[in-house]
């Protein structure tokens, strides 16, 4: 099975109403128009994204490139939010605003959110007999999900995150009872 991680296009912050509804800038329009393009070359068989307006915007021209494709838009999928700390009084609604232990907590959240959604995505790829899953979300949630692909401790991801700045994506072939296999695709595309 592969999943073809897929970080957002480049976003205009300064025509957001709040930080939840950023839209994709004109340049970001273009790259996720490159990217719908590119998606017919991959095969992509199922949609996955978050439900932040970016990431929406970002797979809407790859929905549209690929008519029989499964989409699912998923809650789950969506970075941190003030709703990983159950409304924490202490906290701003900006991550940036949280102290350690809050953004230790909302990790923990996020961290339930993404394997629950992935057993799910899995479980249904399985059934339908799909092969290549794409997903559409923020660079710390697929960092999160290629921490759980290779095994590794997601609280490592405090320090240290990979990047996905020089390629906007990341396919991870996962073969039953082998290692998870990387390629950073479209190098330099962003």
């Amino acid at each position: 099975m592969e999943f073809y991680l897929i970080r957002h296009a480049e976003t205009d912050a300064g025509r957001a109403p709040d930080p939840y509804s950023v839209p994709l800038s004109p340049r970001g329009q273009e790259q996720a128009q490159r990217l719908a393009a590119r998606s017919r070359a991959w095969g992509l068989q199922m949609l996955c994204v978050s439900a932040t307006r970016r990431d929406m915007d970002t797979a809407d021209p790859i929905a549209d490139a690929l008519p029989d494709l499964v989409r699912w838009d998923l809650e789950e999928l969506e970075d941190l939010s003030l709703d990983d700390l159950n409304y924490e009084p202490g906290a701003g609604h900006l991550v940036e605003t949280w102290n350690e232990t809050q953004l230790e907590n909302g990790l923990i959240s996020l961290w339930g959110r993404l394997t629950a959604a992935y057993a799910r995505i899995q479980v249904y790829a399985q059934t339908y007999g799909l092969e290549r899953v794409g997903v559409v979300a923020d660079e710390r949630v697929l960092n999160l999900l290629l921490a759980y692909w290779l095994g590794l401790d997601w609280r490592l991801l405090q320090q240290a995150r990979l990047s996905f700045a020089e390629s906007p994506v990341c396919r991870v072939t996962l073969a039953e009872g082998e290692q998870a296999v990387i390629a950073w695709l479209d190098k330099g595309e962003r």
